[in-house]
């Protein structure tokens, strides 16, 4: 390994000895040449992409509230059971309800009003 720069294209056209100038010259070109047949040697290897993390399942709920004898009713998404028991233990909360599938129940509620 301590000669491969005095060989071939490395020489930088010089036959016999080569100054210590030349003997740099070649060997930077070396160490250039190689890591780039390195690199490309590296990239014909793929890589493998991180697998992205799946969406949280929302927990959908009907929640129900009486404020001043009116009884107001809205549907809200949580990402956690621990958000959603932080709800209900607000004042005012009447009664609720899960929802397995939040787009039947929309579908079901436009078809009412029709």
């Amino acid at each position: 390994m301590r000669n491969i720069y005095n060989k071939g294209n490395f020489r930088a056209g010089e036959y016999g000895k080569i100054s210590q100038e030349l003997r740099k010259y070649g060997n930077k070109k070396w160490r250039r040449t190689q890591k780039a047949a390195i690199e490309d040697q590296l990239s014909e290897t793929f890589k493998f992409k991180k697998a992205r993390k799946s969406r949280h399942k929302i927990i959908w709920v009907k929640i129900t509230k009486e404020f001043n004898g009116k009884k107001q009713s809205d549907y809200r998404g949580f990402y956690s059971e621990k958000e959603f028991a932080n709800v209900l233990k607000g004042p005012n909360i009447l009664r609720y309800f899960y929802i397995k599938n939040k787009n039947r129940n929309k579908n079901k509620n436009k078809n009412k009003n029709k």
